[in-house]
């Protein structure tokens, strides 16, 4: 199921065959509705073993009934904010069986994948990157929902977005969240009342080289916070050093992989405890 028919709901028909009694059941003659037959047999001069099997005639049922083939056309409801998993069950559409109640017949509402909205539970997400420009000046875009509504998002003035937020578990980055309140799925069995949208911000930075001299300077004229690039050094008694790209899963593995068995023996020598000797006199 889509995640468009989730969030609007539907009705399909499906067709299953099932198979139906004919008439009224009738006791089995072979096992007198007991629905197993006993039987004896010889296994030695004087010895006798008895045997319990189930009947072959009524299949163990007890009961036997003319059986015909039924097409059955069941329309299955999609209710708006099913998820996935969720059953659809229609009481006692099972094949039936001669003195049994018939049992159900249950649809599992599977949940496709959407190109540009990810689900968990009541609220949806998706993804959006934007340029430094509209990180820093402000956007707006259109978004069609899942109902077909044109939403237009933008950012208020003076809003800023930005490339991650708080730090996170192992010194990682938390993605920059915001979110469209109300406008995420209904919830099933009352669809007034709805989810949050969530809305996980990229931002893209200009690559090396891209903004000419004259481009940075106005920058560093119009941002806040610019830099002091006039420090004074001489250039014979300071090394200037510049960045290279890195990878922070590389931390502590610089330098020479050498054997610490030199270093481990000369610290557990000075750590270590010490042996006392006694002296008597």
């Amino acid at each position: 199921v889509s995640l468009e028919d989730l969030y609007n709901g539907k009705t399909v028909k499906l067709a299953i065959n099932r198979q139906v009694i004919v008439g009224e059941p009738t006791p089995c003659r072979t096992c007198d509705g007991q629905g197993v037959v006993v039987e004896l047999r010889q296994i030695a001069l004087g010895m006798v073993q008895q045997l319990q099997r189930r009947c072959h005639d009524c299949n163990g049922l007890g009961y036997r009934a003319k059986m015909k083939k039924e097409r059955k056309v069941l329309e299955v409801h999609i209710d708006k904010g099913m998820r996935h998993n969720q059953r659809v069950t229609f009481r006692g559409m099972a094949d039936e069986q001669p003195n049994m109640e018939a049992g159900d017949v249950n649809f599992i509402v599977q949940e496709k994948e959407h190109d540009v909205f990810k689900r968990k539970g009541a609220d949806l997400l998706i993804t959006k990157t934007l340029s430094l420009n509209e990180a820093l000046c402000g956007f707006e875009w259109m978004l069609t929902h899942l109902d077909g509504r044109q939403i237009v998002i933008q950012s208020r003035p003076g809003e800023v977005i930005k490339p991650e937020g708080r730090t996170g578990g192992a010194g990682g980055g938390m993605p920059f969240v915001k979110i469209v309140s109300n406008e995420g799925m209904p919830s099933r069995g009352n669809p007034f009342v709805k989810g949050n949208l969530y809305v996980l911000f990229k931002v893209e930075f200009p690559e090396d080289g891209e903004m000419d001299e004259a481009t940075v300077a106005a920058l560093r004229k119009c941002l806040p916070g610019a830099p002091e690039m006039d420090l004074e050094y001489d250039e014979e008694e300071v090394e200037i050093a510049h960045l290279d790209h890195a990878d922070v899963k590389n931390f502590g593995k610089g330098g020479v992989a050498a054997s610490q068995d030199a270093y481990d023996s000369d610290d557990d020598d000075e750590r270590g405890p010490k042996a006392v000797q006694c002296q008597q006199s």
